[in-house]
């Protein structure tokens, strides 16, 4: 008589822990939430394309009636990425497992999930905070570009400029009067360039100019940093965090915190934060539709829960949990989101 095992059913436990960190990484990445999302071609190459409609501009003058009306051209853009893949793999003996007091295998494929949460957040960032300027990613540079006479020329973009004269593919907006980040001392926190709803301010009126469309709720979307975030909450303009009517019942967004002035806003440890001799520096991003797109994680994302003896485990003491993601993102559209650069305060 056949015995069912766990080695005959292992192909069955091992899809429904990859659809199990599926639906893990889709519903906790806010990130990937924003995007526009588009499927991993299969035999097409590995460059990704998006195609988005340009903003066709309201009428300004009347129809002439029985005249000759001119029509008007509607006009496109493509946006292409080109495929990279991403991965990490943790290998477990059978006496790992059985000699210590936790659960070795479920504790590393918690870790493995989390590992591919970030990565699908890292590949969204080169979309938002890939420098085109400082193509090396200099921090340096990066910094000294936010604080000096280059900020203006290299931050005030609206989208035209070429990729070798921006900072960033979205415009920066500073918290300070001026165009730049200006110098801070630990004895004035009420220096301009700390986060405030003066900055989140000066952000949605830039991004309102720019004709960013808002989310279905009305608001636009905030991922910040921790530390912006409790520095922002220091500003006494602000009276209620909360602001919904209602607390956060109407919460649009996985991990949702709060909302200040149209942005609702959702926090990451993984938000770009450059440290300084005073006050770090954080950059924020603040986005309407379709700001920019990444590949769908279904199709793109592979996790495997590897056991059995062969080849390389002639003894079967070895399990090996791994994922690996194809994947790509783009900047679709640079007028509808801006990088908020403030420094932190405690």
């Amino acid at each position: 008589m056949a015995t069912t095992t766990s080695t005959t059913l292992n192909n069955q436990l091992s899809q429904y822990w990859v659809d199990k960190a599926l639906i893990t990484l889709i519903h906790n990445t806010p990130l990937y939430d924003v995007a526009v999302k588009t499927p991993l071609p299969k035999g097409y190459g590995n460059v990704v394309y998006w195609n988005a409609w340009n903003r066709l501009a309201g009428a300004s003058s009347t129809l002439s009636e029985g005249g000759s009306n001119v029509a008007v051209a509607a006009s496109s853009r493509r946006v292409t990425a080109t495929i990279a893949q991403y991965g990490r793999a943790v290998t477990i003996t059978d006496l790992a497992e059985y000699m210590t007091v936790l659960d070795a295998q479920a504790g590393v494929q918690q870790r493995v999930r989390d590992s591919a949460k970030e990565t699908m957040e890292f590949i969204c960032h080169t979309a938002i905070f890939k420098s085109t300027y400082y193509v090396s990613q200099s921090t340096t540079g990066i910094l000294s570009a936010l604080m000096s006479s280059l900020a203006s020329a290299l931050c005030a973009n609206t989208g035209t400029n070429t990729n070798s004269n921006r900072l960033f593919q979205f415009p920066v907006v500073y918290g300070t009067s001026c165009a730049r980040l200006s110098a801070v001392n630990k004895a004035a926190p009420s220096i301009s360039s700390v986060a405030s709803l003066y900055a989140v301010r000066k952000a949605t009126r830039r991004i309102r100019s720019l004709n960013a469309l808002p989310f279905a709720n009305g608001r636009f979307f905030g991922y910040a940093h921790t530390n912006f975030i409790h520095t922002l909450k220091r500003d006494p303009q602000i009276v209620n965090w909360n602001a919904f009517g209602g607390a956060l019942k109407e919460t649009m967004w996985i991990g949702q915190i709060g909302n200040t002035d149209g942005v609702d806003w959702v926090t990451s440890n993984l938000c770009p934060r450059y440290a300084v001799a005073a006050h770090s520096v954080n950059l924020t991003f603040i986005s309407g539709q379709e700001s920019f797109g990444v590949t769908e994680a279904l199709g793109g994302l592979e996790m495997y829960l590897i056991t059995g003896a062969d080849s390389s485990n002639l003894y079967n003491t070895l399990s090996t949990i791994s994922y690996k993601i194809s994947a790509a993102a783009a900047c679709l559209n640079p007028s509808a989101g801006v990088i908020l650069a403030t420094h932190e305060y405690f």
